[in-house]
């Protein structure tokens, strides 16, 4: 499972790069989130946006510390899912957060502050946009360097950004950001020795979060330039020996089963290179291990074979009594339950009034409940993307009540009293290997639309990576559900502008040109004043069209075993994050 919690920092202020996030134990997950702070934003050098200039955050200078001391142990750590294992976001198929956060390193890094994530310069030191929101321009640090000793450079930076989202990108891209982001750049360019910029067709207000350690892919990774753009064998060749920048070396590697790390003694986020603090792991080793089975990863973590392992809440009890503790990630993660074409007249839920009648039927508390175990691990809060840690978030977003009567009354209202005339309705899931029970969830969604509203329908398991590609590209689903996980971020706006910013896409949410000149006119706002009341105010619209149906958010449980003195888990993150804060007894 995943969670986390996303945060923005406004213009012109000092970010302090400290107070990392404490440890969460189980009683300690489900609090109420504090009000969201307003969004990073990029300086702009002369003009401004909206009248105000985007700058990116200085943080104060700490004090140079001693050298932390450095365990001579490993840490093995057990995954579901290895993805397909390619080594380069682009062609990862939208997973390998696992491994490809820990051999790259991002364009815009990110850290906590008063339990908040918040975005921090990385490779870019700093950031720009032009005066039209069209172009944003990257300031390349100095001293980083790749895991081969050779320094990273704007070059670098170039080659990896025309890659992974230029214009060519979407005829060879799997992975949803480099598709999403490919659809709407115009153009990458080199414009000095160390700046990169990056040019859209439209405006892109989000575009720091959106290539930042703190997004929900990881596409700002950077990676050693190539010859060509895209070069199928070339990168085939690199998936078998990754070079990256992040905080972990590649060692040793056997297919679908094991990954093995050391530590990068260059890593380049520490004091030397002028950074507040030393982000380099405090172990030699990481064994990341392919277990798809949560009970072979909980004996192995009460044997001493492994250390941390995602699990879910049921598994507590083992935990602790072999010595181990659960923490949560928070707001890791939300259920996303698409209604898959309802811009066609022929649907059902081409009717507002079905979409909502879905809703309103279904019981968000007993999923909760009876399906999640309590409010530790799922929230009934907030609108898919926008948690509670998200800009725009309000309390007025929260998941629509369970009232059956009234979806009812609706359903009968658009002419499918007692599901008649309705057809069947089929939800297509996968099984996930970082949310778990969601063919469960899917059927405690079915059994109710049967009961409520008498409808027939069906669900599908099928492969997630066959049905993230059909439902985007295909015809094939348009009249179903798809019911899938997806991963929390920073700031929302990239998920909403590829669901209803977009025109062209099979899996859009909407055919209406004025809701479309809306979405598209709101993620155009760069003023980080006047930020969260628009997005609030079009998540709200969006929210009542009821397109997309959201129970609410999951903290990812993790099992710590014995061996971990002490791991500060990033929230927003459903994947292993902030390793620098692992120590070992």
């Amino acid at each position: 499972m995943k969670c986390l919690r996303g945060h923005q920092v406004s213009s012109h202020q000092v970010r302090l790069l400290a107070l990392m996030l404490s440890l969460l134990l189980a009683a300690g997950c489900g609090a109420a989130a504090t009000a969201t702070p307003p969004p990073p934003t990029a300086k702009a050098p002369t003009p401004t946006v909206g009248g105000v200039p985007t700058v990116a955050p200085a943080p104060i200078m700490a004090p140079v510390p001693a050298d932390a001391v450095v365990s001579q142990g490993k840490v093995t750590w057990m995954v579901g899912s290895f993805s397909n294992e390619r080594m380069t976001y682009a062609l990862a198929a939208g997973g390998g957060h696992d491994y490809g956060r820990q051999i790259h390193a991002f364009l815009v890094g990110s850290d906590v502050k008063d339990g908040q994530r918040v975005l921090t310069p990385g490779i870019a030191s700093d950031w720009s946009v032009s005066s039209d929101g069209l172009t944003w321009t990257l300031t390349i640090r100095k001293g980083v360097k790749f895991h081969d000793g050779r320094e990273l450079t704007a070059e670098d930076v170039l080659w990896t950004l025309r890659y992974s989202m230029g214009p060519q990108a979407k005829d060879y891209a799997t992975g949803g950001a480099s598709l999403t982001i490919a659809a709407v750049t115009e153009k990458v360019e080199q414009t000095a020795p160390d700046k990169v910029s990056v040019t859209t067709k439209i405006p892109v207000s989000d575009f720091v979060s959106f290539v930042s350690e703190a997004d929900g892919n990881w596409i700002g990774t950077i990676y050693p330039k190539q010859e060509k753009v895209y070069d199928p064998e070339a990168l085939a060749a690199y998936d078998k020996n990754p070079v990256g920048a992040g905080i972990m070396k590649l060692k040793q590697r056997q297919a679908a089963s094991m990954m093995q790390f050391e530590r990068f003694d260059d890593y380049y986020y520490q004091p030397i290179n002028g950074l507040p603090k030393d982000k380099r792991v405090k172990f030699l080793t990481l064994d990341l291990r392919l277990v798809p089975e949560e009970a072979t990863r909980v004996a192995a973590l009460r044997s001493g074979e492994a250390d941390i392992a995602p699990v879910t809440l049921g598994a507590r009890k083992q935990v602790e009594a072999g010595g181990g503790r659960l923490l949560f990630g928070r707001e890791g993660g939300y259920i996303y339950i698409r209604q898959l074409g309802c811009w066609k007249p022929e649907f059902p839920c081409h009717d507002k009034r079905v979409r909502q009648a879905l809703s309103y039927s279904l019981d968000k508390m007993v999923m909760r409940d009876k399906l999640y175990g309590g409010p530790d691990v799922m929230q009934v809060r907030g609108w898919g993307p926008v948690t509670p840690s998200v800009i725009g978030y309000q309390s007025d977003l929260d998941p629509f009540p369970y009232d059956p009567n009234k979806a009812r009354q609706l359903l009968a209202d658009a002419g499918f009293a007692g599901g008649q005339g309705f057809g069947k309705l089929t939800i297509n899931t996968w099984v996930s290997t970082t949310m778990p029970l969601m063919p469960e969830a899917a059927q405690l969604a079915a059994d109710t639309w049967r009961r409520e509203l008498g409808l027939d329908v069906v669900v599908k398991v099928g492969d997630e990576a066959a049905l993230k590609k059909d439902t985007r590209l295909s015809d094939t689903y348009l009249g179903q559900i798809l019911w899938r996980d997806n991963e929390a971020r920073v700031d929302a706006s990239s998920v909403i502008r590829s669901g209803y910013g977009s025109s062209d896409r099979q899996d859009r949410a909407h055919n209406d040109p004025q809701l479309l000149n809306l979405t598209r006119t709101a993620l155009a706002v760069f003023n980080p004043d006047e930020r969260p009341k628009v997005l609030h105010d079009l998540y709200l619209q969006l929210r009542d069209e009821a397109i997309d149906i959201y129970p609410g958010y999951v903290n990812v449980p993790w099992a710590a075993g014995p061996r971990i003195l002490t791991w500060e888990p990033y929230p927003l993150a459903f994947y292993p994050s902030a390793l620098h804060t692992i120590t070992l007894k």
